[in-house]
Order: C-alpha cells, then structure tokens, then sequence
C-alpha cells in the first residue's frame, strides 16, 4: 500500500523554550540549531517507534480492497476524512461514511460494499497522537529531549569508539513500548 504525506505536523511535540530548559541554555544564539535538533529529535523516534507523534494528514492508495479491510499505513490513525472509489477512468466517486467502517482503536478500515468497476481506493486519514505537543506520551517527549541535548552536546564527527556516537543511556527504554511490531 502507498501512502503520502499531505500536511506534515503543525507543530513539535517539545517546544524550543523546553529544549533549551532541558539544554540549560539561555541565549538566543542557538535557536535555530535546536529547533533543526528538535525536528531530527523528532523524526528519529518516529522512525523507530513506526508511528507518529502529531496530527498529520496522509492518503493511502489501495490497489485492491481485501476482504477483511486495511490496516492504515501511519498510525496511530486518529480519524478517516474521505474514502474514494477510483474507476478506471480516474473518476473518483467519495463514499458516504456508511459505507465504511473506521476502527480507531487497530487503524483499521473496513468497507460495507466494496464498488465494482473500481480501479483502486484512497483514503484521506489524520494520524498521530493528537494536535498538540501535550497528546504525545511524555516518555516520548523526554526521549526527543534527550536525543536533542545529545546531538546538541555532541556536534563534531564521532568516530566509532567515541561515546558521542551512542544513543543517550534511557532512551530506546523510552521508546521501546511504543514501538509498533509486525510478526510477518
């Protein structure tokens, strides 16, 4: 299934006052370093956890519709916005919402009569854990922090035996429960 990013997160799960009180830093001067650390923070977790953290709108493309519905793609899912039937000429025909279902608690989208004729499906969904950087799980928040300060405390090239090169001591136990796990 392929999916893309329609509107990325309006704004980050830690804010650059609480990076810089965690960082112990009071100047302006490094402003703009630390919000560039709080965004790699950021996407480094989510790339390790396999979710996002704040509200973000995504489509997902689906080329046949299974039986037993979809797994969104991004999760966790937090609303469906739309789901379309593609015909073969490109003509989309928007389903009313009765003709689907939307399990938020799986991110699970199942369709009540699949259309025949159908080239393919998309679907408009929100993911993430909510709208503001207070809906992410604090112990994700902390671990943004953490790796921030570290990339912010370790700038130079590292080599491999340079403790600089580590993750920060606690955070893939910070992450590590929300990690999401797929079997096959």
């Amino acid at each position: 299934m392929k999916r893309i990013l329609l509107a990325g997160p309006a704004v980050e799960p830690v804010s650059l006052s609480e990076a810089k009180a965690h960082m112990r830093v009071d100047m302006a001067d490094e402003d703009t370093l630390i919000g560039t650390l709080i965004v790699a923070a950021r996407v480094a977790a989510e790339t390790e956890i396999r979710r996002v953290m704040i509200s973000q709108s995504w489509r997902a493309f689906i080329e046949i519709w299974p039986a037993e519905g979809i797994g969104l793609p991004v999760q966790p899912a937090l609303s469906v916005e739309a789901v379309r039937a593609i015909d073969g000429d490109g003509v989309a025909t928007v389903l009313d919402s009765a003709d689907y279902t939307f399990d938020v608690a799986d991110g699970t989208v199942d369709l009540v009569n699949p259309i025949a004729g159908t080239a393919h499906y998309e679907v408009d969904f929100t993911a993430g854990y909510g709208a503001t950087g207070t809906d992410v799980p604090e112990p994700l928040r902390q671990a943004i922090l953490m790796l921030a300060t570290h990339w912010f405390e370790h700038r130079s090239a590292v080599t491999d035996t340079d403790d600089g090169a580590r993750t920060p001591l606690g955070y893939r136990e910070l992450v590590a429960p929300y990690r999401r796990m797929t079997l096959c």
